[in-house]
């Protein structure tokens, strides 16, 4: 570099390409042609681009200005030596493994997936696709459960329905615990006289949580059965989808080996009223206008599964009293925050 003079140099014989470096020595004084991709040869410290530079007779003409380390990358700019690729407990993403790979790391530590077992239970629940009466209710919950869980990284186990039936319940969350690390289920989580998986585990002296003061999802048993942790989720389908979002999926996230994911909310207007009395926590299903706001579903009803399809996240509303006016802030939940 101290070298370049009026920027006139002398031309060597050769060149330097990606694959294939140059072997000798540049001096002082002269310029070398550098393909990209190639290694600098020893003696130079900066390039000039092509589309800069002028050959003839044997020498190169060029802008003799440029800065000491132009055009050139350290080697080993992206990780320093003993510096750490990933992290351990983190999930890898396309980013990751570019990044491992670059460090030339052939194979890395990972643990399996995680397997988790899915349950709906109901003498009323009745699989998509068959043949229904008018008492019959189709089943929603485990395939939206089977679907979430997918897209949280986890292998699934599908369980089917079992009936409102101590020993079919008691069978199913048997085959759940021989061939999964946990087990979602889905109704019979309150305490009418058809919800069997709350009274179950709490025979089996299992259920460790019962009842959350959340809205939408009041029923929620939790427990262990056979050593398997057992989420009992509400049955109607709203319910389900948010206490698995807020309990279930931080729990199997740790039990995967990775941190506990906090979803983080951005502060929008209001562009709703409501009135919220203290006591529970609440969850709207929302979206985002185009003038920035969030706006939420015309009705809370759990069982309006539309509105979880028509929505972009959730508003979260803490357990203090609230009276939500337009252009108030509130804090938003996109879907994606939550691996959805």
């Amino acid at each position: 570099h101290a070298a370049m003079g009026d920027g006139v140099l002398p031309l060597l014989q050769g060149r330097a390409a990606a694959g294939a470096g140059y072997r000798g020595v540049v001096a002082p004084g002269a310029a070398l042609r550098i393909l990209t991709g190639a290694p600098i040869p020893q003696g130079c410290d900066t390039v000039a681009m092509q589309e800069d530079v002028t050959v003839a007779d044997g020498a190169i003409r060029f802008e003799p200005r440029l800065r000491r380390g132009a055009n050139v990358r350290p080697a080993g700019e992206n990780l320093a030596a003993g510096a750490v690729a990933a992290s351990a407990g983190r999930r890898l993403t396309p980013m990751d493994l570019a990044q491992i790979a670059a460090g030339g790391l052939g194979a890395v530590s990972v643990r399996r997936r995680l397997r988790v077992a899915v349950l709906s239970t109901g003498d009323e629940v009745t699989a998509p696709g068959a043949d229904a009466g008018p008492d019959a209710v189709f089943d929603a919950n485990r395939p939206m459960l089977l679907a979430m869980l997918r897209r949280w990284g986890c292998e699934t186990v599908d369980l089917g329905v079992a009936p409102d039936a101590d020993a079919a319940v008691r069978a199913a969350l048997d085959r759940g615990a021989a061939q999964a690390d946990a087990i979602l289920t889905s109704g019979g989580a309150s305490a009418g006289d058809e919800d069997h998986m709350s009274r179950i585990l709490r025979e089996a002296d299992a259920l460790t949580v019962w009842r959350i003061a959340m809205k939408p999802g009041r029923p929620l048993a939790m427990g262990v059965w056979r050593g398997k942790p057992v989420f009992g989720l509400p049955g109607n389908p709203v319910a389900a989808f948010v206490c698995a979002l807020i309990f279930a999926r931080p729990a199997l996230s740790v039990m995967a080996g990775a941190d506990w994911p906090e979803p983080r909310p951005i502060m929008v207007p209001a562009a709703f009223s409501k009135r919220k009395r203290a006591g529970r926590r609440e969850f709207l299903r929302a979206r985002l206008t185009d003038a920035g706001a969030v706006e939420v579903y015309r009705s809370e009803g759990s069982g309006m599964i539309g509105g979880l399809v028509w929505a972009e996240g959730l508003v979260e509303l803490p357990d203090a009293a609230a009276e939500i006016a337009p252009g108030d802030p509130v804090a938003f939940l996109s879907y994606a925050s939550f691996g959805l």
